[in-house]
């Protein structure tokens, strides 16, 4: 069959095939691919997100702070949880397939011979979508590192590192220094960078004042405070004037990567209201983020906590909550950090319920078992998948402990449907 023929989900299996490896660092392909494509954003607003965890956080609170502003939006974020239209929400409402085909069409004609990983040809469709719908505001997230992500190729006006730690170590290394240095590669000369690491390795501050980017970083240009069920921001906007703002609505997710969107937000002239921040702080949300859900009586959280930090800030929700007794469900890919995943919710476990995941990069429960019995006493339950775990927990009459489902995307991406759950 010809690939212009193609349906969206024919599409995503050739592309799943269609180059050597799955992961493959570089901009000289898509680069070549994006030049000949043309495409124009000199009306749009883009903002590039970078870091660790809390990009899809960050990219949320800021789509919900511009939508309230009356701007139009388009949100390119990775990976999905479901479905791949989850990558690209335009105004809020995922894109249609017939849209995507057509993406997928325009890149494959623009490739002529050059091979693109399944990440860069979706990629370069966002693109390709953001330049067709024209939004206000392009809101971008990139994949892994930064300067040799794909989505490097379009010149951000306000660049964003939301955390750093380490992951991803095969391709970006062990070194903190090192990874904030790559993350920081999506900085431009003369153009607006906001940092929320609260311990940001110098490497991101030495690239900003070598490149001529101006950065705005976290208890340094600005800082938050809670104050009970409200919190405080204090920094400056593009120019450099002071700015307060209090009685802020406490957001569902991170209050870190809430300060940094506000900073982001400030970061351009495209005005956004006292008001308009606050009601976009009340509205934002991700699935699978701290996400609550009650099944068969019973009480889940969905978290795709998959690396140390994001396992820790998890823990500590979950203790914040008074709830440091729970059933856990994890599922997590090889090359991940597991052990020290492991080690930051052992104090909150009282069982493993572990599970293999069958998919690319997987482990198996048996294998995540070994990891567990070297550091925690609590009762280890071995499944094969996560419907299995799931159906084990609701067949334990009077267990009234929470379930949490965590470890990756692809474990809370495999319990939605057995929870019968919507995307957020």
């Amino acid at each position: 069959m010809n690939r212009s023929e193609f349906s969206l989900e024919q599409w995503l299996s050739w592309m799943e095939q269609s180059h050597p490896v799955a992961i493959d660092l570089g901009l000289g392909r898509v680069q070549a691919v994006f030049n000949r494509l043309s495409l124009n954003f000199d009306n749009v607003h883009v903002v590039t997100v970078a870091g660790t965890n809390g990009k899809g956080s960050t990219v949320a609170i800021l789509d919900a702070i511009y939508r309230q502003s009356g701007y139009r939006t388009v949100c390119y974020t990775s990976p999905h949880l479901q479905i791949y239209n989850e990558r690209v929400r335009l105004n809020g409402l995922l894109v249609d397939d017939r849209t995507l085909v057509d993406a997928f069409n325009a890149i494959d004609v623009a490739c002529e011979d050059v091979s693109l990983t399944y990440f860069e040809m979706g990629t370069l469709a966002a693109l390709w979508i953001v330049a067709e719908q024209q939004p206000d505001v392009a809101l971008l997230e990139v994949g892994l590192g930064g300067r040799l992500d794909a989505i490097n190729v379009v010149d951000a006006d306000v660049s964003v590192i939301t955390t750093i730690d380490v992951d991803h170590v095969d391709w970006l290394g062990s070194d903190r220094e090192k990874i904030g240095w790559e993350k920081a590669g999506v900085f431009r000369k003369d153009k607006p960078a906001v940092c929320g690491e609260l311990n940001p390795p110098l490497s991101i501050e030495n690239y900003a004042l070598e490149l001529g980017s101006r950065l705005r970083q976290v208890n340094k240009s600005f800082e938050y405070q809670v104050q009970g069920n409200h919190w405080t921001w204090r920094g400056c906007d593009i120019n450099d004037e002071s700015l307060f703002f209090d009685d802020l609505p406490l957001p569902r997710l991170p209050l870190q990567n809430a300060a940094t969107a506000i900073q982001t937000v400030l970061m351009s002239d495209l005005k956004c209201t006292p008001a308009n921040i606050a009601m976009g702080l009340r509205d934002a949300k991700v699935s699978g983020r701290m996400e609550s859900a009650e099944y068969q009586g019973r009480h889940f959280i969905l978290d795709v906590a998959h690396n140390p930090q994001s396992a820790t800030y998890l823990a500590e929700q979950l203790i914040a909550l008074e709830n440091n007794n729970v059933q856990l469900v994890l599922g997590m890919l090889a090359d991940k950090d597991c052990a020290a995943v492991i080690k930051a919710l052992s104090p909150v476990v009282a069982c493993w319920h572990l599970v293999t995941l069958d998919v690319p990069r997987g482990q198996t429960a048996e294998q995540l078992s070994v990891h567990v019995s070297s550091m925690s006493d609590a009762t280890i339950i071995c499944h094969d998948t996560v419907a299995s775990a799931i159906d084990t927990l609701i067949g334990n009459e009077g267990d009234t402990n929470l379930i949490v489902v965590a470890g990756s995307f692809y474990t809370v991406g495999d319990a939605y449907p057995v929870l019968q759950r919507e995307l957020l």
